[in-house]
């Protein structure tokens, strides 16, 4: 079963490209611009990036992310990350942590051998999907979202 997961975590990771800079935010309308805090919790290694992937649709959750963001580690606590100016709809975040600078998630053979999370997925029972982890955004949101280690 691990290493069915573990497969299927390397599918999601492997595509997922997160530049090192917000990139541009999607546009939205002026009168239905919403704003979506991500509250990461369970870091337990303090040190570090969190690469945070926005997803909007299955494709771009399987692959290329919407929008991206980067944030280093704080030394304690949890972290904050805020979205802005998001059209309303449907939404997915995939995020990991980078413990050794790489700007990659790194493997143990097909295991996550770093830290990693979904939006409203709190344990594993197979490779998440953008249906699994989405939520719609039609006002301003906070999420809560736990990191997962193997």
């Amino acid at each position: 079963m691990k290493t069915l997961i573990a497969l299927g975590l390397l599918v999601f990771f492997s595509n997922l490209t997160i530049a090192q800079q917000t990139t541009p935010a999607t546009s939205a309308t002026a009168t239905k611009a919403y704003s979506l805090t991500m509250v990461i919790h369970n870091v337990n290694n303090r040190t570090g990036k969190l690469y945070i992937g926005l997803a909007v649709d299955p494709a771009s959750f399987r692959g290329e992310s919407k929008q991206t963001k980067t944030v280093d580690v704080t030394p304690s606590g949890e972290i904050s990350v805020v979205f802005e100016g998001l059209a309303p709809g449907r939404y997915a975040v995939r995020l990991y942590q980078d413990l050794n600078a790489n700007n990659k998630l790194d493997f143990s053979g097909q295991i996550p051998a770093e830290p990693f999370g979904f939006s409203n997925i709190t344990m594993l029972m197979g490779p998440p999907d953008f249906d699994q982890s989405s939520f719609e955004l039609n006002e301003n949101k906070s999420i809560r979202i736990g990191m997962l280690e193997m």
